[in-house]
């Protein structure tokens, strides 16, 4: 929930393609049918609350895109009001996908940037109040770990005037949109083995076939040494040029959870 701008750079410059969208960019009729039309799951007691404190941890460490708020606003981290919107597992439980959001107070910056108030708002436009969403993507070896979270910012929602417009637009990107959308990746066999490529995922979060057979899940041996491509941050390389292990990997901040949370795991 960083500054828009402070927001926007670290997203452009690791996604290609990036889905980043506001309040009044969607169409609620096509989104009520699509959600009409899907199988929700509900979250496990224990992956609920491992997912909160990643979220709370990551923002008080001011990680990625995750905000230590008190530092350009008139707020503090304590106002926010972290929370799961939706979860997809796979059938094993192994591979997960979390939709988590952030209820905020459009809070006032620390420096005056312009005479006009509403632009020293985190927000310019918005309510007093204001969310933003986005997703965390997950994996485990059994359903006795804990997961291994990485942020998953294909679409992410921001300055929503409320939670159900951005949930409508997390919903026609997930389930409409995602097959279609290219990302880089590293090619693992062929003439062209070691070369980067935009490839589409596929599928949508919710075809039948998307935990076994979107590339997403295909650990990248070549370019990221057996990472799953959301483990990693960007590679080196340029288009048309081989690499091996040319991947940045992300430098997830290690967490110390609670023994209330780790013995739910048990």
């Amino acid at each position: 929930m960083k500054m828009l701008l402070n927001r926007l750079f670290p997203l452009l410059i690791s996604i290609s393609s990036l889905q980043l969208q506001s309040c009044g960019q969607t169409d609620s009729s096509k989104s009520n049918v699509i959600s009409n039309q899907i199988h929700k799951q509900r979250i496990d007691y224990a992956d609920s609350l491992l997912v909160i404190k990643t979220l709370k941890e990551w923002s008080n460490l001011n990680w990625w895109t995750f905000q230590d708020c008190s530092l350009e606003y008139k707020m503090t981290n304590e106002s926010v009001e972290y929370f799961v919107e939706r979860v997809f597992y796979d059938s094993e439980k192994k591979k997960m996908m979390v939709w988590y959001g952030e209820k905020t107070p459009n809070a006032k910056t620390i420096e005056s940037y312009s005479d006009d108030e509403r632009m020293n708002r985190m927000c310019p436009t918005g309510g007093d109040t204001v969310y933003f969403m986005s997703a965390l993507i997950g994996f485990r070896e059994s359903a006795h770990q804990i997961w291994n979270l990485y942020p998953f910012e294909n679409q992410s929602v921001a300055c929503s005037p409320n939670r159900e417009t951005a949930v409508n637009i997390m919903e026609q990107y997930y389930f409409a949109k995602m097959k279609d959308h290219p990302m880089w990746r590293i090619i693992q066999e062929g003439n062209k083995k070691g070369e980067s490529e935009l490839k589409a995922y596929d599928y949508n979060i919710q075809d039948e076939d998307f935990w076994s057979k979107c590339w997403l899940w295909e650990k990248d041996t070549i370019g990221a040494k057996g990472l799953y491509p959301f483990q990693v941050e960007r590679y080196t390389n340029t288009k048309g040029q081989k690499c091996n292990y040319c991947a940045k990997p992300f430098d997830v901040p290690k967490i110390k959870y609670p023994e209330e949370i780790l013995k739910l795991y048990k």
